[in-house]
């Protein structure tokens, strides 16, 4: 039985594919966003509607029924019940003990499991896809935490909107439409005060949507910035707690509790009023029809059968309208929220991939041409860079900070797209080729080495599944990681590559980051080679034995180095000096060195190797 069942749940779960995708930018506008995921889904919708009006069918059904027996019993002698009503009996018991609980499974297992599983799941996915397609910068101006947030809350909101409307408006319809008909049935004004409740409770739910839409809108804006700052403040724990006093961090998520609280507290006062006032209305119903039913039976107009279930009717009204309420509150709560959330989603990629065109590095020669990026602003950034570096040379950049070097990086890694000018690598526009294509061509060590909370193979691998493991030890190796990945052990037991490293690595040094950053870049094995202070977590021995390995690493690559210890960057082709965003002076070591200018200024001034680079 247990086997039987889990077939036939995990049919209805797999009805649906929910991992489809398309490429253009998800709508801003609620009701198109979600015409445009629902649509794929359409054939499930339809069967939920059917399910569903099949189960208010037979709800309507067992109250009219059971007036129905209540005028046979009044009506038939014992001895003649089973004779003449016990087919009947028989049958209605039938519907009771079988066809209701199998049409109840059908309406819970269509809504429950192939829609809402399903719906929350391809809503997340498409938002997914989208947002992995967005650009280093655009990330860069919101709260991670919110935006995570937002991604993770827009299945529910989607998912549990349909099924609200579909359920109100399918049940609830089916419900109401049914209970009229059987008070017509006997004395159409007998309708009248379902009618007479139903206009009016329609009038006020219209009049209160607007602002309960809006007054969710604020709250869920709110609950998404205290979700960002919580998140925010919980990843930089260690800063917070060496540089912020307690009370002076306290104070800072208070204003953001407050926040939330008072926005809260706005929707829970249109709640409150909106639920007094239909509570209020539903006496229409209740007192219309028990005192209309009893004044017909007095004139010999209905029987007790009509009358009972007027009175049955009446009670499972109010119910069935506390049902409603709860149902449309919650629709309009969750519109509010994914009127948020498509604040986010809804955004267009900003910086699109133009083209399939995959980037092909034959030599790795890099042309830059009149590079300008300000970051939206009036200065900063980059101001007019070109630069040619030859197939396999090797470049140091130098310069203050500020100066533009990173800027350069992040605009040939197209985290950012250049204001003006462009760049070339073997002659094609990185703009006119496939992003992931670029990155592929390129190799990278940051300054601060960026872990994911998973084992260090999977830190180094990052999804790779055609890396032998004697290739993966030969890259540690390499990068001096070998020895220290082998002692580690984390809090679970699990060991050496095997062992997680925390969240953003915390569990490691910072030199034991970026050995694992080396060892990555060394596997990758890219043409052209970035190296952003690559050694600069290293202590002086380590660093020593890694620059040997990098000599190796960087043979028959063009690379961009970018450096504030003048002694790593001495042996370079060619040193770049920057200044403001605009390059200065180009030379070898020795021929800067050798000339008055900013080089051989950085290099009288440095303190233990590195650039002193006041003004």
């Amino acid at each position: 039985m247990v086997g039987l069942y889990e077939r036939i749940t995990r049919y209805f779960l797999d009805c649906f594919h929910p991992y489809d995708l398309f490429d253009t930018t998800p709508h801003r506008e609620i009701l198109p966003y979600l015409k445009a995921h629902m649509w794929p889904m359409r054939r499930i919708l339809l069967a939920s509607v059917l399910v569903t009006v099949l189960a208010a069918s037979v709800e309507v059904w067992l109250i009219s029924y059971a007036g129905t027996i209540v005028d046979i019993l009044a009506s038939t002698s014992p001895a003649q019940l089973w004779e003449e009503q016990g087919t009947n009996l028989f049958l209605a018991a039938l519907v009771v003990l079988l066809f209701r609980p199998i049409a109840q499974f059908f309406r819970l297992a269509v809504n429950d499991i192939a829609f809402s599983c399903n719906a929350a799941t391809l809503v997340r996915w498409r938002a997914y896809d989208h947002l992995i397609r967005q650009s280093v910068g655009w990330f860069q101006e919101d709260l991670t935490g919110r935006t995570s947030g937002r991604l993770v809350d827009i299945g529910n909101h989607v998912s549990n909107s349909i099924h609200s409307a579909l359920n109100t408006v399918a049940y609830g319809l089916v419900y109401m439409i049914g209970v009229v008909l059987l008070m017509a049935r006997t004395e159409i004004w007998l309708a009248a005060p379902l009618l007479i409740w139903l206009g009016l409770y329609v009038a006020v739910l219209f009049r209160v949507m607007p602002r309960m839409v809006d007054a969710q809108h604020d709250f869920q804006s709110s609950k998404s910035a205290l979700y960002g700052s919580v998140v925010d403040g919980f990843s930089n724990f260690d800063t917070l707690k060496l540089f912020a006093p307690k009370d002076q961090i306290a104070r800072e998520q208070r204003i953001s509790l407050e926040a939330t609280r008072q926005a809260l507290f706005r929707t829970r006062q249109i709640g409150i009023g909106l639920r007094t006032t239909l509570v209020m209305l539903e006496a229409i119903v209740m007192v219309g029809f028990v005192g209309y039913g009893i004044w017909l039976w007095s004139v010999e107009a209905a029987t007790i059968g009509v009358v009972s279930s007027a009175i049955a009717l009446s009670l499972r009204i109010t119910t069935m309208a506390d049902w409603i309420l709860d149902s449309i509150w919650w629709l309009f709560e969750r519109i509010g929220s994914l009127r948020e959330a498509l604040q986010t989603i809804g955004q267009p990629i900003a910086i699109p991939n133009r083209s399939d065109i995959e980037l092909v590095v034959g030599q790795g020669g890099i042309e830059i041409e009149d590079l300008h990026h300000h970051y939206g602003n009036d200065a900063g950034g980059l101001d007019g860079i070109s630069l040619s570096i030859r197939p396999g040379e090797k470049i140091g950049l130098v310069g203050r900070s500020g100066s533009g070097k990173s800027s350069l990086v992040n605009l040939l890694l197209r985290f950012f797209e250049a204001e003006q000018g462009r760049i070339r690598i073997d002659g094609q526009d990185i703009r006119e080729v496939d992003q992931d294509s670029l990155r592929a061509a390129i190799g990278m060590v940051a300054q601060q080495a960026a872990l994911l909370n998973r084992s260090v193979k999977d830190n180094i691998l990052l999804g790779r599944t055609d890396v032998s493991d004697a290739a993966l030890v030969a890259a540690t190796r390499k990068a001096s990681a070998h020895g220290f990945i082998e002692g580690l052990r984390d809090s679970k037991g699990r060991r050496d590559y095997d062992a997680h490293v925390g969240e953003r690595g915390v569990k490691l040094s910072g030199g034991q980051r970026q050995r694992i950053a080396l060892a990555r870049v060394i596997l990758k094995d890219a043409p052209i080679l970035i190296l952003d202070e690559a050694t600069s977590a290293l202590d002086s021995e380590v660093e020593t034995e890694i620059q040997q390995s990098l000599i190796e690493v960087m043979q028959d690559k063009t690379v961009i180095a970018i450096a504030h210890r003048l002694s790593t960057i001495a042996r370079m082709d060619r040193i770049v000096v920057m200044d403001r965003g605009r390059i200065v002076e180009q030379g070898t070591h020795q021929e800067l060195k050798g000339k008055p200018g900013l080089y051989a200024d950085f290099w009288a001034r440095q303190s233990d190797g590195f650039i002193d680079t006041s003004e």
